[in-house]
């Protein structure tokens, strides 16, 4: 990719110019501090808190790192990811000093970057964020944007209290146009892509009651034995030279390289996760196996990772496999959000559904989300009961 170039935008402000620019190196130890300010030390993003990492990012141009400066003092932050093979984006990491909130820079600063990348140089088909709940303004400033409400992740970090992010997603035409059509979805699935639809120009999807060998909870899911290895380089390496098979193949988790595998003592299933010890969060990328049931190998991956205290694993998979998100749903877990066009193959774009379980108790009382959202959560907590209370009453010998 060609070098990014940005114009400067000046901003007149009581206080003095405000420049908003690509991030340098000689920024780094301001914009930790900027973050120390906003979030004290429960901010988690490594690469916020990796200097090496943040090094890598600001002169890798893949990624888009803004500042806004004032006065030699750097009072706003957000970066961009691209992958420039797959055309996705994550927008994330949107920060802004206390004393500048009045100003819209975080939308001066989104908007600069999303029409450079999706109109001006026509880099991604489809730009996608993550926004915190603890207040409504992540939300409407995405909403603002054009960005589409895409569905929720319940209790997805662990800092200081559970926190639930929200989805949500900025497409292109050319992603819509080049999308597949008529999403193949199990029943449990349809309430969240009929609310996708009430924002995008969609066909109805396929609806599939599909069962699988655990589907009836008569019997008991099988467990793998599980080791973990934890060393990075070697997880990095060995992750590059790996070829998906099986389910797996139907698995999509962008932006996350892997810090650890689950292997079996035999090597017959070897899973790629990412995990972050500090807000206990931990999501599947990949891997390869031989059992032929994903059911079993979500259930053995949600056992290993709780035993090592993760609080919350997530899978994406395609939404034309009913099949396996029935194996998802049948190792409990539970559908939270729906995404259009998320994977890539060749010039096609496929649908995605978000999966997750959590092994803490549910807690939304600082939750504050707008709109659609609440539609999301809503169908989240009804299949949690389902799958995880009402179904003791289902199971209960007849007398």
């Amino acid at each position: 990719m060609a070098a990014r170039i940005l114009d400067k935008i000046i901003v007149s402000e009581g206080q003095g110019e405000i420049i908003v620019r690509l991030a340098r190196v000689q920024d780094m130890r301001r914009i930790q501090m900027l973050y120390a300010e906003v979030y004290g030390s429960n901010y988690s993003v490594p690469i916020v808190t990796d200097k090496e990492l943040m090094r890598r990012a600001i002169e890798d141009n893949e990624y888009y790192w803004l500042v806004a400066e004032c006065r030699g003092r750097i009072i706003g932050s957000l970066v961009y990811a691209l992958n420039l093979m797959y055309r996705n984006s994550k927008a994330f990491g949107a920060v802004v000093s206390h004393d500048f909130r009045k100003l819209n820079l975080a939308f001066t600063m989104m908007k600069l970057i999303l029409d450079d990348i999706t109109k001006k140089r026509d880099l991604v088909d489809l730009v996608y964020a993550t926004t915190r709940t603890a207040n409504y303004a992540p939300q409407k400033l995405t909403e603002s944007l054009g960005f589409i409400k895409l569905g929720i992740f319940p209790n997805t970090h662990k800092v200081q209290d559970n926190e639930t992010h929200c989805l949500t997603a900025y497409f292109t035409e050319g992603a819509l146009e080049r999308r597949r059509r008529v999403p193949h979805i199990i029943p449990e699935v349809a309430p969240y892509y009929d609310i996708i639809r009430k924002q995008l120009p969609l066909e109805k999807a396929a609806i599939k009651n599909v069962c699988g060998p655990y589907s009836d909870h008569k019997q008991k899911i099988p467990l793998l034995n599980f080791e973990a290895i934890t060393a990075p380089e070697f997880v990095k390496n060995r992750y590059k030279k790996m070829k998906h098979n099986s389910f797996f193949e139907h698995i999509v988790m962008p932006f996350h390289d892997p810090n650890l595998i689950l292997i079996t003592p035999d090597q017959s299933t070897e899973v790629y996760l990412t995990y972050n010890q500090k807000d206990k969060y931990s999501v599947i990328v990949g891997g390869v196996t031989t059992e032929k049931s994903f059911a079993v190998v979500l259930e053995s991956i949600a056992l290993k990772v709780s035993q090592m205290d993760m609080a919350y694993v997530e899978v994406i998979i395609d939404a034309y496999s009913p099949a396996i998100q029935r194996d998802a749903l049948d190792a409990r877990f539970i559908p939270s959000a729906y995404f259009p066009c998320a994977k890539r193959m060749g010039n096609r774009r496929y649908d995605c559904i978000v999966f997750s379980r959590t092994f803490d108790i549910l807690d939304f009382r600082n939750v504050k989300i707008i709109s659609l959202y609440k539609n999301f959560l809503r169908e989240y907590l009804k299949l949690w009961r389902e799958n995880y209370i009402e179904l003791v009453f289902k199971t209960e010998p007849k007398k």
